[in-house]
């Protein structure tokens, strides 16, 4: 499906590999306060710096990277920028990193589940970040299983700085809704039909996450 036209939003896709060398993919989205188009270079390598803060680097406040609970195979590789303009060409940035819990990791397609919630509710106005898989350490998981408090409220703490960081420097964090989807059919229980509506991107309030992990196929090794 070719991307949509979304006035001053960025696609950016967080791209990584996991502890087995396949590669996991994280899509955010970001809006450009600054109104400036086409985006200057400058301006996504300061968008860039703040969104990999959430995987290695930095710690925002009370929060800390992801990497901090994924084994040392885990990696972050680059982030992929596009323009929402429908002309703008991609704008691939490099980035690294390496977890740093162990050497121990949850098969890869484990995930912990980040979710965007915006003031407005609905499916179209809240978003998924599954994010690369964590280390197997019990500093990390618990006995039975699920994501250690302290894991989740660090990586909720983490989003949370991001969010509030982002303003000062002319953007801000979006759910984009792309304009498309399949929906059922009400004539034919087993068809689906295409739905669609404007493209449209919504400020990111709050993000939520549990302790229970996701299964993301597409990283099944």
């Amino acid at each position: 499906m070719p991307l949509p036209v979304i006035a001053g939003v960025m696609r950016c896709a967080v791209v990584g590999q996991t502890q087995g060398g396949d590669t996991w993919t994280n899509v955010w989205h970001a809006r450009d306060k600054a109104g400036i188009t086409p985006t200057p270079l400058t301006r996504i390598d300061e968008l860039h710096a703040m969104l990999i803060r959430v995987y290695t680097g930095t710690a925002f406040a009370s929060g800390a990277p992801w990497f901090n609970a994924c084994a040392t195979g885990v990696t972050l590789t680059r982030v992929d920028y596009t323009a929402l303009d429908g002309m703008a060409l991609g704008y691939s940035k490099a980035a690294s990193g390496a977890g740093s819990s162990g050497t121990s990791t949850l098969p890869a397609q484990t995930s912990s589940v980040v979710t965007l919630r915006t003031a407005v509710r609905g499916r179209r106005t809240r978003g998924r970040i599954y994010l690369p898989a964590c280390s197997a350490a019990g500093t990390v998981i618990t006995a039975d299983g699920k994501l250690g408090a302290a894991a989740v409220s660090a990586t909720i703490a983490q989003i949370a700085g991001l969010i509030a960081a982002l303003p000062a420097i002319q953007w801000e964090l979006v759910v984009a809704s792309y304009g498309k989807s399949l929906i059922k059919d009400p004539n034919d229980k087993y068809d689906k039909i295409e739905s669609t509506w404007t493209p449209f991107a919504t400020p990111v309030t709050n993000v939520t996450m549990d302790a229970v992990f996701d299964v993301q196929r597409r990283r099944k090794a």
